[in-house]
């Protein structure tokens, strides 16, 4: 799975992507998009610009017992991010990135999406290498 958590208050999100990678990856990165008109420019005191994320996905989460969790929808902004300093390695000090590791286009066509990754996953991965 990518990094990902839940959009806190004040936050837009791209800063939750840059916030969720830093916190489960240790890597600081840019959240990269599509250009797009500033609809703002005239009149930035009434907003701002969001960066475009490369997908939008509706998630079915099935109930989880363990959690205590009934089954619920999860909203996903998939962004592109490129690392602020290539010298940086993967944190793998918590329980979200102690397996945590690069892949190859070609690991990542090898994977089996019955137990080692989501196929909506592998999709989108595949989809822009």
């Amino acid at each position: 799975m990518p990094p990902g958590g839940h959009v806190d208050e004040n936050e837009t999100p791209e800063q939750t992507a840059q916030r969720e990678c830093k916190e489960e990856t240790g890597l600081d990165v840019e959240i990269i998009g599509d250009a797009q008109e500033d609809l703002f420019s005239s009149c930035p005191d009434e907003g701002q610009m969001l960066k475009k994320p490369i997908a939008m996905l509706l998630e079915n989460i099935p109930e989880s017992k363990e959690r205590g969790e009934p089954a619920h929808q999860h909203m996903d902004f998939l962004f592109l991010a490129r690392l602020l300093n290539e010298q940086q390695d993967l944190d793998h000090s918590n329980e979200e990135s102690a397996a945590m590791r690069w892949f190859t286009k070609e690991e990542i066509q090898a994977l089996d999406e019955t137990s080692e990754i989501f196929g909506n996953v592998k999709a989108y991965i595949l989809q822009i290498l």
